[in-house]
């Protein structure tokens, strides 16, 4: 009898489950079991269909965090540009009450780890004492605080996605757990059945092809496995 590898993939155990379950149909002794891998079988699909339709906000989010990112680091080195002209074409006073450790620091993180450093900028335009620094913050508070409120709703965005579809595919691994136990429960079910006919208990299960491409987990999904997001992905 044959079974899929314990690495299998949601769609291969899918796909084995049908083929199981119309084999099991054909006998009246192995109905119940049939009915008991259908359900299961059916669980694990819509819970499958469900993480990949979560996976789409993940992927729409992650763009958008892109373009949260490169609108927030054009603010900040415009933002920059603009204190050099203040102090006279050069990295003077305003310059260093604002970048101290240069602009590197503000713009090199990526994802949430962006947030703090661009929050920090802000609050320290906010909070400068400078002479003549009233006008430049005029200008550039409310450029930055923009940039610093599109960041920072574009990763809470990204965060949430990231956990739906996570929680998800917890929820698709219980699954194939059971899956995979419901599979063994009917190899003794059909080993009871028909003890003594191996032709006739090899027919019922699937011919499983290891090496045939999705065979078991694909990149993808061992990608979206649920772990705390990179700072890429977050």
């Amino acid at each position: 009898m044959r079974k899929y590898s314990h690495k299998a993939a949601s769609t291969v155990r899918f796909e084995y489950g049908v083929e199981l379950g119309a084999g099991l149909s054909q006998f009246p002794e192995t109905a119940s079991a049939a009915s008991h891998i259908k359900a299961v079988n059916e669980a694990l699909g819509a819970q499958y269909d469900k993480r990949c339709a979560l996976r789409i906000p993940v992927l729409e989010t992650r763009a958008a965090l892109r373009f949260a990112e490169m609108g927030a680091e054009r603010v900040i080195r415009s933002a920059l540009r603009a204190a050099e002209i203040e102090d006279g074409g050069r990295r003077g006073r305003l310059c260093a009450c604002l970048f101290p450790k240069g602009l590197r620091p503000v713009v090199i993180p990526m994802g949430k780890r962006q947030v703090k450093p661009l929050k920090d900028l802000v609050e320290r335009l906010q909070n400068a004492k400078l002479a003549g620094i009233d006008a430049y913050r005029n200008a550039w508070s409310p450029k930055l605080e923009a940039a610093l409120a599109t960041l920072e709703g574009a990763v809470a965005a990204h965060l949430d996605a990231l956990a739906a579809h996570d929680e998800a595919f917890k929820v698709e691994l219980a699954l194939r757990d059971a899956h995979h136990d419901a599979v063994d429960k009917v190899i003794g079910i059909v080993r009871a059945t028909f003890p003594r006919d191996r032709e006739l208990q090899d027919v019922i299960f699937p011919v499983v092809e290891g090496s045939r491409k999705g065979a078991n987990e694909s990149a993808e999904e061992l990608a979206a496995e649920p772990t705390s997001p990179a700072p890429a992905e977050a």
